[in-house]
């Protein structure tokens, strides 16, 4: 149970700032990564606005424990998901992150696929009917 609200509460905290990227653009004239344009903005809002959701959704899920199995697999198989998208994004893109050092830049990808490879295995086999 802790699982679902620790990862609940992160998911809203990284929603949060990402939601706050199309108003910090329009409103304040000030990128949240450098050289975002609009369009870049707005999807990272709207997966903020998502985030923020699924997070929302976790913490909820885990006061009643009848729908834990059914959000953790759901949540497994996202972060599943999550880890083979920056797992291709490693292999495709020449640096991600080019505001920072190049090695930096190159392990930020690989951290975040172990970390969500991890994550969606443990929502997969930990929490089923």
């Amino acid at each position: 149970m802790t699982l679902f609200i620790n990862t609940g509460r992160a998911l809203i905290l990284l929603g949060a700032s990402f939601f706050t990227a199309i108003f910090m653009k329009v409103l304040f004239q000030f990128d949240l990564l450098p050289g975002f344009s609009f369009l870049s903005s707005y999807l990272m809002s709207f997966s903020g606005a998502l985030l923020l959701a699924w997070g929302l959704l976790m913490i909820k899920s885990a006061e009643h424990s009848q729908l834990m199995p059914i959000v953790a697999k759901v949540t497994g198989f996202m972060m599943v998901l999550s880890a083979t998208m920056r797992i291709i994004t490693f292999f495709v893109a020449e640096q991600t992150f080019e505001f920072l050092p190049a090695i930096i830049g190159q392990i930020i990808p690989i951290a975040e696929s172990v970390l969500f490879l991890t994550l969606g295995f443990i929502f997969l086999t930990r929490y089923k009917d």
